[in-house]
């Protein structure tokens, strides 16, 4: 396990796509990564700022829009969202395919909830939800030979700048580009419901994402 002093959205993706090129040349084993990002807006791979994001909103509050190696959707990060990273090689994926590992890694996460008494679920798009709401997102990457997999848990996130961050003025129907939309959720944070130590929260993701590795 690591956890990352860094709070420089830019250097944490870049090393995302690092550790997953190492993890993929099997320069190391598997490494599971705790970290956070100051204020930014992180994209999917395939998506596009001006439909994901307030281009404006984010320019005037020094918010960087940064795109990710993996899919899926656009997240606003800040000291309050806690991310998990996962990367191993290829031939110790729990499952065939992207979108089902994914879904076993996000179960490790519910069940680190379910520890502490969250009532967690997970849904069809390898999210958390606690009480119907969302507070984790993941995506996932195949690439280099490894697998990166990274979520979200939302602790005590800024939620009404995630909201004016994460408000596009422009629709899809306005431009005209093939990009992947995001699913938006209701969200809320851990800490609305209850406290819980952030180093009790890393413990047992990492513990349960463990156990996930070495069972396959």
């Amino acid at each position: 396990m690591v956890i990352s002093k860094s709070t420089d959205p830019f250097f944490n993706t870049e090393t995302d796509e690092y550790m997953l090129k190492l993890a993929g040349g099997g320069a190391i084993p598997p490494v599971i990564r705790f970290y956070k990002n100051s204020d930014s807006v992180i994209l999917g791979r395939f998506q596009c700022p001006e439909l994901e994001a307030d281009e404006e909103f984010c320019a005037e509050n020094g918010i960087p829009i940064i795109k990710r190696i993996s899919g899926g959707g656009a997240v606003f990060h800040d000291l309050g969202n806690l991310n998990t990273a996962v990367y191993i090689p290829e031939n110790l994926m729990p499952a065939k395919y992207v979108s089902e590992c994914m879904q076993i890694f996000s179960n490790a996460i519910r069940n680190a909830l379910l520890k502490v008494g969250f009532p967690a679920e997970t849904d069809t798009h390898n999210s958390v939800f606690v009480n119907g709401k969302k507070v984790s997102g993941s995506a996932g990457a195949k690439k280099f030979g490894g697998f990166l997999f990274h979520a979200t848990l939302l602790l005590n996130a800024d939620t009404e700048k995630m909201k004016k961050a994460l408000n596009p003025k422009k629709t899809y129907e306005q431009v005209k580009k093939r990009c992947v939309k995001s699913n938006r959720s209701e969200i809320i944070n851990l800490y609305e419901i209850k406290f819980v130590r952030e180093e009790t929260l890393i413990n047992l993701i990492s513990e349960e994402i463990d156990c996930t590795i070495n069972s396959f």
